[in-house]
């Protein structure tokens, strides 16, 4: 943490900071502390986000929208706009991928799923739609960067009639509120076993299994598929809208395909633009995820060949990238 970024958090709170904790380099431009302060027995964290780069307004605005509805997301203790300094309550030490596999995966996803169907409860004009023209782009961001960029390669051919359907899928689906990023790596568990959420500043009113994609096809963590139908079904009984479990489990796969197409062309977007490696090595899982996907609808299943060449591609540049 720099002189500046401390000086400000001591005044804020009127006391020292007795030790700092740097937390997980994450795919933005903003930085994260774990902050323990002289005379207090509880930990805060530490956000600085540059407002040039970052969508501050947005955090504070779906943080007051989340706080007034109850869900569980960080209180702002003190902020300077201007300088993209924020001090927020630490909702706890423990991401929701650390305890998969373990004796707490099924109490805290169980907390997952209901605080999912909080949020789509929510009612609000103020929260933008997510819109054709965003979807594309970000199908785009694997054309661009993934396959142009990365490996060399144009765009399949078929790619794009399956992108279209995943487009349809998205845009046919029942809408509401969505976070948008709702995976492990952004609920956070506390000492108490209370579930946290947090980086909701992407919120949009989009299609109702984004979320449940979010966290059942999850870039950081492979859930076998009994597991990954039973949450769905979880998701399913205490969710307002009526999915019956089929149409559920197309809504769900066709929305988690989609945002793997975005998350593979981010993690390269990250390593050639930013100079940020920290993703790449999630990138051949969420390929081969991809391809459990594909083969069980006739929109993609001709992708399934595609997808298994360009693991081996990536496989490749990535060794040469390591060089």
């Amino acid at each position: 943490m720099d002189d500046d970024l401390a000086n400000w958090v001591a005044a804020s709170v009127g006391a020292a900071i007795e030790r700092v904790a740097p937390l997980r380099v994450e795919a933005s431009h903003r930085r994260f502390y774990r902050i323990w302060m002289a005379r207090s027995p509880s930990s805060a964290v530490v956000m600085a986000s540059p407002p040039e780069l970052e969508r501050n307004d947005a955090f504070v605005a779906m943080q007051r929208l989340f706080s007034g509805a109850r869900l569980p997301v960080p209180e702002i203790v003190a902020m300077d706009r201007e300088l993209g300094y924020f001090l927020l309550s630490d909702l706890g030490e423990r991401h929701l991928e650390e305890v998969y596999g373990g004796p707490d995966e099924g109490p805290a996803l169980e907390l997952a799923i209901a605080n999912l169907a909080r949020i789509q409860e929510i009612e609000t004009e103020a929260v933008a739609p997510y819109e054709e023209s965003r979807l594309r782009d970000e199908l785009g961001i694997f054309s661009e960067w993934f396959l142009g960029r990365w490996l060399g390669e144009a765009l399949d051919p078929g790619a794009q009639s399956a992108f279209e359907a995943l487009i349809d899928n998205a845009l046919g689906q029942p809408q509401c509120l969505i976070h948008r990023d709702y995976h492990c790596r952004n609920l956070l568990l506390d000492e108490d076993g209370r579930l946290g959420l947090v980086d909701f500043q992407d919120a949009l009113i989009g299609p109702a299994s984004y979320d449940l994609a979010c966290l059942l096809w999850d870039c950081y963590h492979s859930f076998d598929e009994a597991c990954l139908r039973h949450w769905q079904e979880r998701y399913r009984v205490q969710s307002r809208f009526e999915f019956t479990a089929g149409a559920l489990t197309r809504a769900l796969d066709l929305t988690g395909l989609q945002r793997q197409f975005k998350a593979v062309g981010i993690f390269v977007r990250l390593w050639l633009r930013d100079g940020k490696a920290s993703h790449l090595g999630h990138i051949a899982p969420v390929l081969a995820a991809m391809r459990r996907i594909v083969g069980g609808y006739a929109e993609t299943r001709h992708l399934s060949a595609w997808l298994q060449r360009l693991e081996g591609r990536a496989a490749l540049a990535l060794k040469a990238d390591a060089q």
